[in-house]
This record gives structure tokens, sequence and C-alpha cells, in this order.
């Protein structure tokens, strides 16, 4: 096992966490309560003006991040939207410290979006890692009790669904597995497909990945480099039926 505990850098929604907006929770509520009703989804957590659903195994996946690497958080969304997520994640307080950082959009490079219809997405934003790469407090904490003569640049991983997001670091600085969903609504929001995930799992995908890392003895842009990351088949569960009306029958 490598003598270096690299740092980690986690994206939240996509990776972490699936959330839906208030608005389009609302909306698609009577469709939402029968699935939970039938036991084929389970009740979110309410953060803020969004539904918020933690990942199976997140705090589980998380825990095992801090015993092994440095972790921190990065997100594009407000301040105000990622506090509550990380406090759900990390529900005890005395946890939280253990991340070297969690950032917001106000440390994301941003760009306005050239093609933007939607009103509230007409930014762009960027997740430069020479802004961790040049905060002094970050490299302080990050050295302590690591081998000499080792630069942070070398040992930094940024985990992101958005590949976009990274366009400005070095190559092979990062890993996308593919977005998250617990499910996704058709087009009319009238019926659900809900999805399997075993990826945070112990013998999930990035686990196993991450395992490998950490038996690397070369930098990280070596690992990703010769390590691709791949994502494991998507497979939607088998819903359980409605059979209320059929069953007024009997």
């Amino acid at each position: 096992m490598s003598k270096i505990k690299r740092l980690i850098i986690l994206d939240l929604n996509g990776l972490l966490i699936h959330r839906v907006h208030k608005s389009l929770y609302v909306k698609c509520k009577p469709l939402f309560e029968e699935q939970y009703n039938l036991r084929n989804l389970q009740r979110p957590e309410r953060k803020g003006n969004f539904a918020v659903w933690l990942r199976p195994n997140v705090k589980e996946f998380l825990e095992w991040l801090l015993k092994h690497f440095h972790v921190a958080i990065w997100s594009s969304v407000l301040y105000h939207n990622i506090a509550p997520i990380v406090e759900a994640l990390l529900p005890d307080e005395h946890e939280r410290p253990r991340l070297l950082f969690w950032w917001n959009q106000e440390h994301c490079f941003t760009e306005d979006n050239p093609t933007a219809i939607d009103p509230t997405n007409t930014k762009l934003f960027f997740k430069r890692l020479t802004s961790v790469w040049d905060t002094v407090d970050i490299n302080e904490r990050w050295l302590m009790n690591q081998p000499s003569n080792i630069d942070l640049r070398d040992h930094t991983l940024l985990i992101d669904d958005n590949k976009l997001k990274v366009r400005d670091n070095p190559i092979h600085t990062a890993i996308h597995p593919r977005t998250w969903k617990l499910f996704e609504l058709n087009d009319d929001n009238t019926d659900i497909k809900i999805y399997k995930d075993k990826v945070l799992e112990n013998d999930g995908q990035l686990m196993k990945w991450l395992e490998g890392l950490l038996e690397w003895n070369g930098t990280v842009s070596e690992y990703v480099e010769k390590h691709p990351y791949i994502d494991p088949p998507l497979e939607e569960i088998e819903k359980e039926p409605n059979n209320s009306w059929s069953s007024g029958w009997d």
C-alpha cells in the first residue's frame, strides 16, 4: 500500500446524491407516493428547496474514504444548498472537520453560457485544481504526516460526473462516473424508471477502483491513465405493481 495519503475531491449531485427541485417534486408527488407505498422507492430528505436522496451505502463509503484518503467535497451549488447536504452525509458534527475542505459555487471559475435557454442556467462553472493547489492552508494540512518531497499536484483526484467542469485541469486528474440517478421520469412525468445501484458498495465499481489507487505507488495521473474507470451496466429494478384497483374487485 502506498504511504501517501492522497486527496480525493468529490462532487455532490450525480455522485453522492440525487436531488429534485421542490416544484417538480410537488408536481409529481402522486407518482412518488405510489412508489413509496409500493416500497419501490425510499422517501427523500427535505433540504431547502430540494428533495434529496442519498446514494446507497454513501455514508459507509465516505467513512472508508476518510480512513484511507484525505477527502474534500466541491460542488457548484450555492453554499446554502451544500451545507445541509454535507450535514446529512456526515451527521456527526465532529466528523465534518475531517474533510480537508468543502467548497461551493463561490470557489468555481465562472463563464457565461452562450447556449443557455433556461434563465437559471446562464452560467458555466469550472473546478480549477489550481485553486486547491495554490491554497496554502490546504497544502499545509495535506502535507502533515506525509512522506517528504511530495507535491499535492501529483496526488489529487477529482471525481465528478460532469467532464466540462474539469476542462481547465491537467489530463488524467479526474474520473467521470456516469451521473447517478436513482430514478428517471418520462417526458410527461407520468411514469418512472427506478435503477439499482451498487457503485459505492464494498464490492462496487468505484470502491474497487479506489482500492487499486491505494496500492499504487506512482502519481494519480499515471494511475488514471493506466486504469480507466468503467461504469457497470445500468439496471432497472423490477417495480412492484400497483394492484390496488384490481384488488378492489375481490
